[in-house]
C-alpha cells in the first residue's frame, strides 16, 4: 500500500514538474514574441518613416522640375535666345529621382510568417494596404523619358558636367534635394547653344513630350501624397501598438 502510494507521488511530482515546464516554457515563448513583435514595430517604423522623407523630399522635388518644365515649354513656345535661365530649366526639366519603398521588414515578415505575430488586425490592415499601393503605384512613379533623351542629347556634354558640379539637384548621397538654389555657369557660348535649341523650337513632337511629362508630374505627385497618407496610417498604428504593451 506504502508502496503504491509512493509510486503514486512520484507520478504526481512527475506530472506536476512537466506542468511547470510546460509553462516556464510557454511564458519564454511568449516572452520571446513579445521581444520580436517590438522588434518589429521598430524595424517597421523606422522603413515607413524613411519613406516619408523621401516622398516628401521627392514632392518638393518634382514640384519644382515641374515648373522648369512649364518654363522650358513656354520658353520652346517664344522667340527668345537661350540665356542662363532657360539653360537651367530646359536640363532641370528632364532631371528624374528615382524611389525605392523600403520594404524588406515587410518581406521578412512574410518569407518567416512572423506576420502573425502582428495580432492586431487593423495594423495589419494598413501594412498591407501600404505596400499593395507602393506596387500598384510603381509604373507610375517613373515620367516618360522622351524629353529627357532628346534635350541631354543636344546639351554638350561639357555643360552638363559644369551644371552637374556647380548645380547639383540632390546631395553626394541621393538622398536630400538641394532645393535649386541660385547657380552661376561660366565660359557658355549662349549663341552657339541658342542655334542648337533653335531647332527644337519647331519641334511639335518634344513639345507634346514635354506637354506629357508635366501631365505625368502632377500624377506623381499626387501618388506621393497618397502614399504619406498611407504612410501615416501605418506610423498612427504602431504608435497605438506601442501605448498598449
Amino acid at each position: 500500500m506504502k508502496k503504491r502510494g509512493r509510486i503514486i507521488g512520484e507520478f504526481f511530482l512527475i506530472v506536476v514538474g512537466v506542468l511547470v515546464a510546460l509553462m516556464v516554457e510557454t511564458a519564454l515563448d511568449e516572452r520571446q514574441d513579445d521581444i520580436l513583435r517590438d522588434e518589429y514595430y521598430s524595424r517597421i517604423q523606422a522603413d515607413i518613416e524613411s519613406d516619408k522623407r523621401a516622398f516628401n523630399n521627392r514632392t518638393d522635388f518634382f514640384t519644382k522640375i515641374s515648373g522648369f518644365s512649364q518654363q522650358t515649354l513656354d520658353w520652346l513656345a517664344s522667340d527668345l535666345p537661350v540665356d542662363q535661365d532657360s539653360l537651367l530649366a530646359s536640363y532641370y526639366a528632364a532631371e528624374v529621382w528615382p524611389i525605392e519603398i523600403n520594404s524588406s521588414t515587410y518581406q521578412d515578415l512574410n518569407s518567416t510568417g512572423n506576420i502573425s505575430l502582428l495580432d492586431s488586425i487593423e495594423f495589419r490592415t494598413s501594412l498591407v494596404e501600404y505596400y499593395n499601393k507602393s506596387d500598384a503605384y510603381r509604373p507610375y512613379i517613373s515620367p516618360s523619358d522622351e524629353y529627357r533623351r532628346t534635350i541631354r542629347g543636344i546639351i554638350p556634354n561639357h555643360i552638363q558636367t559644369q551644371i552637374g558640379k556647380n548645380c547639383p539637384t540632390t546631395d553626394s548621397l541621393d538622398k536630400v534635394s538641394t532645393g535649386f538654389p541660385p547657380c552661376s555657369l561660366h565660359d557658355i557660348d549662349y549663341d552657339r547653344l541658342t542655334a542648337i535649341f533653335e531647332e527644337l523650337k519647331g519641334d511639335v513632337d518634344l513639345q507634346r513630350a514635354l506637354s506629357y511629362r508635366i501631365s505625368e508630374l502632377r500624377v506623381l505627385i499626387y501618388l506621393l501624397a497618397r502614399q504619406s497618407i498611407y504612410a501615416d496610417q501605418v506610423l498612427l498604428q504602431i504608435k497605438k501598438q506601442k501605448t498598449r504593451s
